[in-house]
């Protein structure tokens, strides 16, 4: 088996710094956070739910109803490979008629927040597809990140107490999202959420030619261990779970790197990445992309209106601590998974139409 690979998380980081082109921003003017607002309503009377078929096969035209200019800024996020992240900051968020922080994601898919839902996959339609998966969240295409009680050192983004560490979304697979969406619905702490890219010129010889070869294991992290969607059929709950199963007990070897140097992509789980028994190189190879990335992480505080696009190809995210009151105001965001080319995850997906991933 596998040997797990954990060290101690780094201490606070400065924010990011501005103008660096870590992080390219786009704030909406109030006109402009109207007019995707108003689009957003006009989704929700027309469709009602952001699963609806018709809906997902039509939201590639409806969001060039949105602002020219966060269409232009999502366009030029595309093809960026040193860019962590994007962020349209702006959209409006009513606190009051959006209700209460939920206890949990399970009662977070809320009337009052489905505007919301409808805008993030608007935003999220200028840079390509949403899909969802199975074993998370009941396979909603939109879910929900808040504290849950019970969970504060949890290893995944129900914790709060304990840092969420840093990885690549779902990086035990190869149908992970090229991007990570979030919609921040409430966060008066301002937690920032973590993100680092990593410098493999300043890798030590010899290191990167080991990342790059199929010497390590990820296994998926226990957001996966939920019930799968009831829509589903007995045979679809009991293959997404032997998928996830198998590659927790029995992950593949794959490479860290890939893709041309002035490329490259990156594939890492802080909490769930680990080389084979006896494998020295890999193991070091591994300490030294775990304390790269410790020694880089950057802050990114997301305000209530601020969506942002984390390149799940270049950067990995994680967030800081924090303590929630659990009294209806803590951190609340809308979170989606977007891939460039839907073709790609086709043999993880039960059907052509289909955005479920198992």
């Amino acid at each position: 088996m596998p040997i797990p690979h954990a060290s101690p998380h780094p201490g606070p980081t400065a924010a990011d710094p501005a103008g660096d082109g870590f992080v390219h921003r786009c704030d909406l003017t109030g006109t402009e956070a109207e007019q995707a607002l108003d689009l957003a309503h006009q989704c929700l009377k027309e469709y009602g739910r952001v699963d609806d078929p018709r809906f997902l096969a039509e939201v590639g035209v409806l969001a060039h109803g949105l602002p020219r200019r966060a269409r232009l800024a999502l366009h030029a996020a595309g093809p960026d490979s040193d860019r962590a992240a994007t962020v349209i900051s702006g959209a409006q968020v009513d606190s009051e008629a959006l209700g209460p922080t939920p206890a949990g994601w399970q009662a977070a898919d809320t009337p009052s927040s489905l505007p919301y839902a409808f805008l993030l996959m608007l935003f999220s339609a200028l840079l390509g597809d949403a899909i969802t998966w199975r074993t998370q969240q009941e396979g909603r295409m939109v879910g929900d990140v808040v504290p849950t009680e019970g969970m504060e050192h949890s290893l995944i983004s129900a914790s709060s107490h304990s840092e969420l560490s840093w990885h690549t979304e779902d990086a035990f697979s190869p149908y992970r999202a090229d991007w990570v969406g979030l919609l921040c619905l409430r966060n008066a702490d301002l937690t920032p959420t973590t993100l680092a890219v990593p410098d493999l010129g300043a890798a030590p010889e010899g290191v990167v030619d080991v990342l790059r070869r199929r010497r390590f294991f990820v296994v998926p992290d226990n957001a996966h261990d939920g019930v799968p969607s009831a829509g589903a059929g007995p045979a679809d709950v009991a293959d997404a779970l032997t998928d996830v199963t198998l590659a927790r007990r029995t992950p593949p070897p794959v490479a860290l790197i890939s893709g041309p140097p002035e490329a490259s992509v990156v594939r890492v789980d802080r909490d769930f990445t680990s080389v084979a028994p006896g494998d020295a190189e890999a193991a070091r190879a591994l300490d030294w992309l775990i304390a790269h990335l410790d020694a880089n992480l950057r802050d990114l505080p997301l305000a209530p209106g601020d969506i942002a696009f984390i390149d799940n190809r270049n950067a990995v995210h994680g967030r800081r601590p924090f303590h929630p009151r659990y009294n209806g105001t803590d951190r609340w965001l809308k979170r989606v998974n977007i891939v460039r080319d839907l073709r790609r995850t086709r043999p993880g997906r039960a059907s052509a139409r289909s955005r479920t991933i198992g």
